[in-house]
């Protein structure tokens, strides 16, 4: 039981009544109901996934029954619900702001049940007519499948007439013939229909198409039958000759078909119900032929319709359609019509095919002419069912429901609105401007976002974090491992400079004469590093050091304990050896004690 009425642009006052009243009745005769209220269009889906899962469940035995209230509209000859969230601005939104009833007709026909039925009370006017084609106001043809029964609050194509009332006429006749004991629910459908119709005076006449299996079942139990009681004819072995004139309107309306219409037509050609019958002839009529364009699809099948409508409501339509084929809207000489076998012929003189102002509601006066009185075999309807007081105050989330006529309750529907958190953690991105490359600790970049995944460890450079800062960066360090005595800082081995951040890992450690690094000078090592032999002689001038492959260079910092942060990967810088000029008193490095000659450095 889905009711939808909170619109923006257009509420419906009565569509959570008339689904609370339907729930009501299906609890009152043993249904499990599965119930929403004014839902947006993910939680409509969500709550129609689970009751068609929950409905393969039952078994194959089970009597499935969807009834939905609200608002519904055309769309290139598909028939759409709209949630209550839906924003439509133009006919493409159509298609993604509502819910195809196709689509529920066909999950719904897919679960195993004895009798799947499908009621529809969505044929309200809607503001988004004016938008054009291709939107169209109330529903079209609902196909139903096997062992499905689609019925509609009104015709296809055409929209509820006003209605003071509580609850609409459509809900009330449901309510009352779904009650009755023993009824089947193909019966209870059509009476529904006469009840409807006389209601609204002839304005309004619901459409059923049915594939059930015989014989159909009743909801309620039957009661036991009278011994004098013998049971009607059926419908389709009554003849409307020699009835009544409201008699044979009755079952004209009964049948609901071109068949029951033309027999009516036949025998009162001039009755007082001439024009109503005419009109809901040709109704009935151009609504089989477009819906059997429509599955044609091809520009024979819009060349027919053309040809038989030329004025008729999908006119336009019809023609877009060919527009979309790149085919003419003019038929190739030599074209035939197409003949649909399942669709009678037209009476002559008699029958009206198309009439500009069949497509347009008829005026107040054409129905107020002549008031139908309740037919003979239904009965006045019980007070219980039509005086119902109104419901109370709506509140979000409840169907109001009546239980009794002095006694109206509430039940809460089972599909709760719900705030879930993300899976994934949520990155906030700037507006604008490109992406902050986030290094924590540098100068300028964005901090990390606080309050996101809770109880997360703060990242560094965010407040109430760590700050790494980068070498040659002021702020203050993490402790290190004690290591080897600073390059160019005296001390004893383990001290350390301050503000000297640790070393990435996989890099180099410095080379002398780059600059920012001290240059190294004669002195005791780190336990890392082999002893320097010094060999006598004078002192080695501060400006020349000879490179050598393989071995730690002279003065080499001693290696320390890498903290895990951002490897940055440098290439190996190449300098050219400094050739130094020559000094008399720099000795050879061979052992002789000749006189010193200069050193020729050579490339590594």
């Amino acid at each position: 039981m889905l009711g939808v009425g909170s619109y923006q642009t257009r509420p419906l006052p009565n569509a959570l009544n008339n689904a609370g009243l339907v729930a009501q009745t299906l609890r009152d005769l043993g249904f499990s109901t599965t119930e929403g209220a004014d839902l947006p269009q993910a939680e409509m889906r969500a709550a129609i996934a689970n009751f068609i899962a929950l409905a393969r469940q039952a078994g194959p035995d089970a009597v499935v029954l969807v009834y939905i209230a609200g608002l519904g509209l055309q769309h290139d000859s598909d028939s759409y619900l709209l949630p209550s969230d839906a924003v439509i601005d133009r006919e493409s939104d159509v298609p993604i702001a509502g819910l195809r009833l196709a689509d529920l007709s066909r999950a719904l026909g897919s679960v195993p049940g004895k009798v799947r039925v499908l009621l529809l009370d969505v044929s309200a006017q809607h503001p988004w007519i004016a938008i054009g084609q291709p939107v169209r106001a109330g529903i079209g043809v609902i196909d139903a499948g096997s062992g499905l029964l689609v019925a509609s609050a009104v015709a296809p194509g055409e929209v509820a007439a006003p209605f003071d009332g509580a609850y609409g006429r459509f809900a009330l006749a449901l309510s009352e013939q779904l009650r009755a004991p023993g009824l089947p629910l193909d019966e209870a459908m059509v009476r529904v229909r006469l009840r409807v119709h006389q209601q609204s005076n002839g304005r309004d006449t619901p459409w059923e198409t049915s594939r059930l299996a015989p014989p159909v079942r009743a909801l309620a139990l039957p009661v036991e039958p009278a011994a004098d009681a013998s049971p009607p004819p059926p419908r389709a072995e009554r003849r409307t000759e020699g009835l009544p004139v409201e008699e044979a309107y009755a079952l004209a309306i009964e049948r609901d078909s071109i068949a029951g219409y033309q027999s009516f037509l036949r025998s009162y050609p001039d009755s007082i119900f001439t024009r109503r019958v005419q009109r809901l002839l040709a109704a009935r009529r151009e609504t089989l032929v477009w819906n059997q364009t429509v599955r044609a699809g091809s520009p024979p099948a819009y060349w027919t319709y053309l040809r038989r409508y030329p004025r008729g409501p999908h006119t336009e339509e019809a023609r877009l359609r060919l527009a979309r084929a790149q085919a003419p809207v003019t038929p190739a000489q030599g074209f035939i019509e197409i003949v649909y076998q399942d669709i009678p012929e037209p009476l002559p003189v008699i029958e009206i095919v198309d009439d500009p102002d069949f497509w347009a509601p008829a005026p107040a006066a054409f129905y107020d002419r002549q008031m139908l009185e309740a037919p003979v075999v239904l009965g006045p309807p019980p007070a219980q069912i039509w005086a119902l007081p109104p419901p109370p105050a709506y509140v979000w989330g409840t169907l109001p429901v009546a239980a009794a006529a002095a006694a109206i309750v509430t039940r809460r529907f089972v599909l709760p609105r719900t705030l879930r958190q993300p899976v994934a953690p949520v990155v906030l991105r700037p507006s604008s401007g490109p992406r902050p490359v986030i290094r924590p600790g540098l100068p300028g970049s964005a901090p990390a976002q606080a309050g996101i995944g809770g109880g997360q460890r703060p990242l560094p450079g965010a407040p109430g974090g760590q700050q790494l800062p980068r070498p040659g960066t002021t702020g203050p360090a993490l402790p290190t491992r004690p290591s080897g005595p600073i390059v160019g800082h005296a001390g004893r081995p383990g001290e350390v400079r301050p503000n000297q951040a640790d070393r990435l890992p996989g890099t180099r450690p410095p080379k002398p004469g780059r600059p920012g690094i001290e240059r190294p000078v004669g002195q005791r090592p780190g336990r890392l590093e082999r002893p320097l032999l010094h060999r006598p002689g004078p002192p080695r001038p501060p400006s020349y050091v000879r490179p050598q492959q393989g071995r730690p260079a002279m003065g080499r910092p001693a290696m320390q304990r890498p903290v895990m942060q951002r490897p940055i990967m440098q290439r190996p810088v190449m300098q050219r050896p400094v050739i130094a000029r020559p000094m008399p008193s720099r000795p050879a490095f061979h052992g002789g004690g000749g006189g010193g000659r200069p050193f020729q450095g050579r490339r590594r």
